[in-house]
């Protein structure tokens, strides 16, 4: 599980911000959080904010972080990772900083990170957490490594200066369950930009084999789609096996059934249903390894063409310990304010992005946001938001902040 991600200097964040996933001591919806062996944590967290206030930056930057450790120098040429646009602040020639703090197998802390400066490695380092301290595991200053192993500090030159140490060390000891532990980690946690509309083709052109070859899956499949549309009575494929798709240049094509006038059974191709029911049926793969293995799920747009009570029940399933039997996490963006209420969420879960003159962004949480005088903007109460507030109406007034400023705009008319 994510217990913090720290990122600073990526895109519109130029100073150091805190995403937190540990919980505070508040004491409301105490089932929304998942109790570990040494830390209670979040299962989930909502991301509000004007366009582009920096909501989908926190997200792409924990993004790039995966891809920069997954991707080795030798295959940059074929990545995605997109090197433009990063360094919105490049003017003060600041390394982009990024460190994850995650609680992996075995219950084991750790916290890992990397400063990175075009496109070369400043330093690296990875820590374990052991009692209430962290303790060095190595530490990189640009290409010398000096590792501990057995009480003994081992120094490594000649890195190459745009790989990760993470990526190259994971590989060569593949019994080093420290390193493979944070590796493994990142390769299960998810990212899903379906803001952009060529991620939502790849993902709407997605069919998982398993509907194919395990007929369990596909019970799972259905009975998690009727739970929102109830005129769905069944899944058929074509073709009708793995071997005979092999033999059909991999193309599968999916069909709801759903019962209609007479009660007579008819077929509908998936790409002629709702753009709800294709979003659902294509997330529900991230959405069960996120809740069965324990993996951190980041979407960027999640209510998107989807019923607001919709949303709340994909919430609902990461809050409810018995869905979410692995303890995994929702971490999304989105502008969906029916869902932004104290039924809802606790506190600690809803955060807000906000961009200011400079063009710089921040993101903080509403448990630790300080109400302005009403009379006086100016001068604070000191007072937090309390957990019976109406928060989505207090947001829209602009209490919270992190909502657009709107200038009148006139049409001119004149020819």
């Amino acid at each position: 599980m994510l217990i913090r991600f720290s990122f600073k200097n990526f895109k519109s964040f130029k100073d150091e911000n805190c995403l937190d996933m540990e919980a505070t001591s508040l004491k409301e919806h105490e089932y929304n959080i998942a109790r570990t062996e040494n830390i209670d944590l979040l299962k989930v967290v909502a991301i509000y904010g004007a366009n582009a206030s920096g909501k989908t930056n926190v997200l792409q930057a924990f993004d790039y972080m995966k891809k920069r450790i997954l991707v080795s120098d030798d295959s940059k040429k074929n990545s995605s990772i997109d090197e433009e646009n990063i360094y919105s602040f490049m003017v003060n020639n600041e390394p982009i900083s990024l460190e994850a703090q995650i609680l992996a197998k075995n219950n084991k802390i750790y916290k890992y990170g990397f400063e990175v400066l075009k496109n070369s490695i400043v330093s690296e380092w990875l820590y374990i957490k052991k009692v209430n301290k962290f303790y060095s595991i190595f530490e990189r200053e640009k290409n010398n490594i000096t590792m501990k192993s057995n009480n003994k500090i081992f120094g490594l030159a000649n890195i190459d200066e745009r790989t990760l140490f993470l990526n190259i060390y994971s590989k060569i000891d593949k019994d080093n369950e420290d390193f493979n532990n944070v590796y493994e980690w990142f390769v299960n946690a998810n990212y899903l930009d379906l803001g952009n509309p060529r991620f939502e083709d790849f993902i709407n052109n997605r069919i998982s084999l398993k509907i194919l070859s395990n007929e369990k899956y596909k019970r799972e499949l259905l009975r998690f789609i009727k739970t929102f549309d109830s005129g769905i009575e069944g899944i058929k494929t074509t073709p009708y096996s793995i071997e005979e798709v092999q033999n059909n240049n991999r193309v599968v094509k999916v069909e709801l059934i759903h019962r209609g006038e007479d009660n007579k059974l008819k077929a509908l191709p998936l790409d002629l249903e709702s753009n709800g029911t294709r979003k659902m049926f294509h997330l529900f793969d991230f959405f069960m390894d996120a809740l069965k293995n324990g993996m951190v799920l980041f979407i960027d747009e999640l209510d998107a063409k989807l019923h607001p009570l919709l949303t709340r029940y994909i919430i609902n399933l990461f809050h409810n310990s018995e869905t979410n039997i692995g303890n995994g996490q929702l971490i999304y963006s989105t502008h969906d304010t029916v869902n932004l209420n104290k039924d809802t969420f606790r506190r600690d879960e809803i955060w807000f992005t906000e961009k200011n003159r400079d063009g710089v962004s921040e993101i903080y949480a509403l448990s630790d946001y300080i109400l302005e005088d009403d009379e006086d903007s100016k001068n604070k109460t000191g007072k937090k938001v309390r957990n019976d507030a109406t928060y989505n109406k207090d947001y829209l007034t602009g209490r919270y902040g992190a909502i657009p400023v709107l200038e009148e705009f006139e049409i001119n008319y004149e020819k």
